[in-house]
């Protein structure tokens, strides 16, 4: 039997998408740097934006790019952690789930995931029109809007408040939350 040979490891630097400045948000090890495009990697809201209010938030970046031993990443999603949710929807409580496949503005195919907590019961056709209005809502957002203007939308909240406030006008609803968003390829 010969003896087998193996490959050195090299350190990469993994950068944030332009949007998020090209922050330094980690490094990985790895032997052949072909296997680095596409990989996924997934970052805490509060490593590349440095906003504490949404520690619950989490991102997936996926690496588009190796320039020398700099890995660029583009956005590929967003979620809310399973323990922030589960705080928020309490027994006895209405959870009104939405799932919609969108495009940007700036022709990025998107699901948005989005989920609104009643503060008490309600019957079924409300509970439908609540439904049909978030959608309807959402669907206007991300229609008229780049990828980069939604992800700050979710960051600073904007998104969030404007669906609340107008979801409101219909019935008393506790919380909402954009839970999930992804790129579809």
């Amino acid at each position: 039997m010969g003896a087998k040979k193996s490959k050195s490891k090299e350190w990469y630097t993994i950068m944030s998408p332009k949007f998020f400045g090209r922050k330094i948000i980690g490094k990985t090890m790895v032997s052949d740097s072909k296997k680095l495009i596409g990989r996924k990697v997934i970052v805490s809201a509060v490593e590349v934006t440095n906003n504490f209010s949404k520690y619950y938030m989490k991102f997936i970046l996926r690496v588009s790019n190796l320039d020398g031993d700099k890995l660029s990443t583009d956005f590929n999603g967003s979620e809310c952690m399973r323990d922030y949710i589960a705080r928020m929807v309490i027994r006895h409580i209405k959870r009104i789930d939405t799932v919609q496949d969108l495009t940007t503005k700036d022709k990025v195919k998107i699901r948005v995931k989005g989920m609104a907590v009643l503060s008490r019961k309600a019957k079924s056709n409300t509970l439908k029109r609540i439904r049909k209005h978030i959608n309807y809502l959402i669907e206007d957002v991300v229609l008229k809007s780049k990828l980069e203007d939604i992800v700050e939308g979710i960051l600073n909240d904007k998104i969030k408040s404007y669906i609340l406030r107008e979801i409101r006008t219909i019935y008393p609803v506790r919380n909402f939350e954009i839970r999930k968003t992804e790129i579809i390829k």
